[in-house]
């Protein structure tokens, strides 16, 4: 499983061996939703918390509440304190080549994160080796944790970089620079793929489309950047010759940082998930996939 942002949530309790169901119930009735806005003490200011948070912390939200449930979760099913990537290692098939195991297929989870110090993508855990940090001894709440990390919205995690000691890396959302991995399990070009990759994209009205945005301030300008950002890398992964794997999931009036939702809010999105599902399922062929990407990675 490879995931960014809210993908990353829901791969990493795949991984960990949540079933839908009990993913549900999680969702449903045990997330306290609003706790997610946990602005603490400097934030709790009235008019200017937030911005204050903003301005000394680089972020409205502290994120602690959600690091402190992927914490439970995690601890609940693999029964220890801190589950590292080490706990969710698979071994090594015999046509593996040992690069591709190392970086592709020794862990069942990949979660997807942006290096703003370095300018970088990361795929987490492999990448935290060259800040010196040992990948299996990577803590996968964290993980996660830093891969929610949306721009202003949350605050960034650091990674203290061991080997030149240069000093923190600041580590954000993945989406800024790839919201939709899907083609990190891509095989070779021209070669048949040994299984199907599927693709979940919670996909919002028009997305995929350029969007007009009304810039009136430094505020509009940088949310414009950062949508700019979190679609225009992926848009390609959209386009007709990928219908074979990806499931689009309507988000209809819901978007990434509701956290005020009802019940009735929150089963609108796991139905209409279910739906895309089930129709994509219904159609799906294995021939035509292996010719869809065939034709597709021998044109790249």
């Amino acid at each position: 499983m490879a995931g960014t942002s809210a993908g990353a949530v829901a791969s990493s309790l795949i991984a960990a061996g949540y079933t839908a169901a009990e993913m549900r119930e999680i969702m449903g009735t045990r997330v306290d939703f609003h706790k997610m806005m946990d602005a603490g003490a400097l934030g709790g200011v009235p008019l200017i918390g937030q911005w204050l948070n903003l301005l000394f912390h680089e972020g409205f939200y502290h994120g602690d509440y959600f690091l402190g449930v992927m914490r439970q979760l995690l601890r609940e099913k693999f029964g220890k304190e801190r589950v590292t990537f080490s706990d969710l290692i698979m071994p090594k098939e015999p046509t593996d080549s040992e690069e591709a195991y190392l970086s592709r297929f020794k862990y069942k989870l990949h979660v997807v994160a942006s290096n703003i110090t370095r300018n970088e993508l990361m795929i987490l855990p492999q990448d935290v080796a060259r800040l010196g940090v040992e990948p299996d001894d990577f803590e996968v709440a964290l993980a996660v944790r830093i891969s929610i990390s949306i721009p202003y919205f949350f605050m960034p995690l650091k990674i203290a970089e061991r080997t030149n000691n240069r000093g923190s890396h600041w580590v954000v959302d993945g989406g800024l620079l790839s919201n939709f991995p899907i083609r990190y399990f891509d095989s070779p070009p021209g070669a048949t793929p040994p299984w199907p990759t599927f693709g979940l994209l919670l996909r919002e009205p028009n997305a995929g489309q350029p969007h007009f945005e009304r810039i009136r301030s430094l505020i509009s300008m940088t949310r414009a950047m950062v949508r700019t950002m979190n679609t225009a890398h992926d848009r390609k992964a959209l386009e007709e010759a990928d219908l074979k794997r990806i499931i689009k999931i309507p988000t209809g009036k819901y978007s990434a940082t509701d956290f005020d939702l009802t019940p009735a809010d929150r089963d609108w999105p796991y139905e209409s998930g279910y739906r895309a599902a089930r129709e994509f399922l219904d159609s799906w062929s294995w021939r035509e996939y292996v010719a869809e990407r065939q034709a597709v990675t021998t044109e790249r």
